[in-house]
């Protein structure tokens, strides 16, 4: 008995409908010209590479807490079985011993310690320097150029003779006000462009999403500290619509990661590292609305993924 003869599937029929369908959506993806092309033409490594470009994040991966769970375990057995030779004659633990252990286990205080006067330091220098910046545009002081109007005049009700505006005519002085607000906004642009594209926009959504396990590499490292921190001012003291709370979030975060790498037991556990980062973030919110508070309260509502457990075990 002949068989049929196989029919290739008809322009109609729903596989190749729905096919076409999806092709058509992800071309919305290219250019205009791309669009009046036929969305049989549209090849599928075009469609990866377009995909490819508007991603934002290089990495996204997710630890593995049960692995660093079970790594903590045998660090703290490893270090309990390493510990015997510090034992003394008499049975007791020696002194050697007892040191090890404590810093092991204030190694979390010390780095908080450490971080939260890190955090202080850099929201200071951020006050300072958007003050500054924001007055810049107006004028400077005769006597001390790094003064801003009100400690330039401190003391003095409605300004002072050691203020000094850039010109006496109002239009010029408009240019100028007009001229540092562009300037100052391109520089902070150019150098999140061009050094530390993580350091756009408030972060906490991102830093939401790493407390939760996900990995995205950068997006707290060094180079996103610094330039978040010289960018902030800027773009502050340009008169953009931005404020310094989400971005303040950030670079105490950041902060955290940085100073935590230097310690082995946080180095070499990405779950533990979470513990350092939900603090630092509510480090983040007391020094950007002064409550300290607040901040607990914030962390602990915001990022309650990690600390859920850890409640009901005390």
């Amino acid at each position: 008995m002949n068989s049929m003869p196989a029919r290739s599937p008809s322009p109609r029929s729903p596989s190749v409908l729905s096919e076409r369908r999806t092709l058509r959506r992800l071309s919305g993806l290219s250019s205009p010209i791309d669009q009046q092309a036929s969305p049989d033409s549209v090849h599928p490594a075009a469609i990866t590479e377009e995909i490819n470009e508007i991603k934002r994040y290089e990495d996204f991966t997710t630890i593995d807490w049960i692995q660093d769970s079970v790594q903590e375990q045998a660090r703290r057995r490893a270090k309990r079985r390493d510990g015997t030779g510090f034992w003394d004659h008499e049975g007791t633990f020696g002194w050697r011993r007892k040191v090890r252990e404590s810093y092991d286990a204030g190694q979390a205080w010390l780095v908080i310690t450490i971080v939260g006067a890190v955090i202080g330091l850099i929201s200071a220098f951020l006050n300072i320097i958007t003050e500054w910046l924001s007055d810049i545009k107006l004028g400077h002081c005769s006597t001390a150029f790094y003064l801003n109007e009100n400690f330039c005049c401190w003391g003095a009700e409605g300004g002072c003779s050691e203020w000094k505006n850039w010109t006496s005519f109002w239009l010029i002085n408009y240019f100028l006000y007009t001229f540092f607000a562009v300037l100052f906004a391109f520089i902070a642009a150019s150098l999140v462009k061009s050094f530390a594209p993580y350091a756009a926009g408030s972060g906490i959504s991102e830093i939401k999403c790493i407390i939760a396990g996900f990995v995205m590499k950068g997006f707290l490292g060094a180079w996103t500290l610094v330039i978040k921190s010289i960018a902030l001012p800027l773009a502050i003291a340009s008169g953009l619509s931005v404020g310094k709370e989400g971005p303040s979030v950030h670079f105490a975060v950041c902060a955290g990661n940085v100073i935590s790498r230097f310690f082995g037991k946080y180095r070499r556990n990405a779950a533990k590292t979470r513990e350092v980062l939900t603090a630092t973030a509510a480090a983040g919110v007391a020094v950007a609305f002064g409550s300290p508070i607040g901040g607990v309260l914030f962390s602990l509502e915001v990022f309650t993924c990690l600390f859920e457990y850890l409640i009901f075990e005390l």
